[in-house]
């Protein structure tokens, strides 16, 4: 058997990495004017103009070169690379609802935290994941991609609450690794090592049953009976292997009969050759005889 890993439980932060978010803006043409009339967007953003009226209308604009003309409910839009304020409108008409600002200001850098309330867990925990934007708004949404080994990935949208605070509560089955995305920045790696859950029962006498649920079942590989020496600590007893339950794909067990002092603390242990590639070591609780 490989050297039995020590587990390290810890809070993990990592720091993201940061991207600009491209913005986008709309405006509809209306008989009445423009709606909104002015529009913000971050510089690399654009604005979209929907005529919503029933005749034709241009928006043509005095410091660039995006001029349009729009049909009855035609659609098109205009990219601003570089901040300022820029001015546009419909020179047909001489009504100032016909007429409005985009103003376009300095790219954020946007970037995201995440952490975990633990970087082990037994099958069937939970682990809160948690971070914050850059920009420190409610309101927005971050992604978390989870990336179980040897499974495919899956997104989960989350809300950020006050100060761009985020928080979500996951159970991985196996080890998992998990990244959050916000406004085109990513965040660092994060990795759940997950363990599977040992449970040793005493029922009998010398009799003790070892149960242990995982993502698949464990049966046929194969568990050590420890037991505890002052002075010493853990020493193995012996070795079982496990057997499959009927109408089951997660659990396995073995009942092993010990004969031992009275008084003896015992635990089941299984290193990671035997636990799998997806999972690390993992121990049950232990008892006493």
């Amino acid at each position: 058997m490989k050297k039995l890993l020590t587990a390290l439980v810890a809070v993990v932060a990592l720091l993201a990495t940061s991207a600009a978010i491209a913005e986008t803006a709309g405006i509809d043409i209306t008989k009445t004017g423009f709606t909104p009339k002015e529009a913000t967007v971050e510089a690399g953003g654009s604005v979209s103009w929907k005529n919503t009226d029933s005749v034709p209308h241009t928006v043509v604009f005095d410091k660039t070169a995006c001029n349009l003309s729009l049909q009855p409910q035609q659609s098109s839009s205009c990219a601003f690379a570089t901040p300022g304020t820029f001015k546009y409108d419909d020179p047909a008409s001489k009504d100032p609802a016909f007429g409005g600002t985009v103003t376009v200001t300095p790219t954020v850098q946007r970037s995201v935290t995440l952490s975990a309330n633990r970087n082990i867990a037994i099958f069937g925990d939970s682990v809160t994941l948690s971070g914050a934007t850059s920009t420190r708004k409610a309101g927005e949404t971050v992604t978390v991609i989870v990336r179980p080994a040897g499974e495919p990935e899956a997104h989960i949208a989350v809300s950020t609450a006050a100060n761009g605070a985020w928080s979500l509560r996951v159970q991985p089955r196996i080890n998992t690794e998990y990244q959050v995305e916000y406004g085109g920045a990513q965040s660092g790696k994060l990795s759940v090592n997950v363990r599977p859950r040992i449970t040793f029962q005493k029922v009998g006498v010398n009799k003790f049953l070892i149960v242990v649920l995982s993502n698949k079942s464990l049966a046929g590989q194969t568990v050590q009976v420890n037991r505890y020496v002052n002075g010493t600590g853990w020493v193995p007893v012996g070795t079982t292997q496990l057997a499959s339950i009927a109408r089951t794909d997660s659990v396995a067990a073995k009942t092993v009969t010990e004969l031992l002092p009275s008084g003896t603390k015992l635990r089941a242990v299984m290193s990671d050759d035997q636990t799998g590639p997806n999972y690390i070591d993992a121990h049950s609780n232990f008892i006493v005889k």
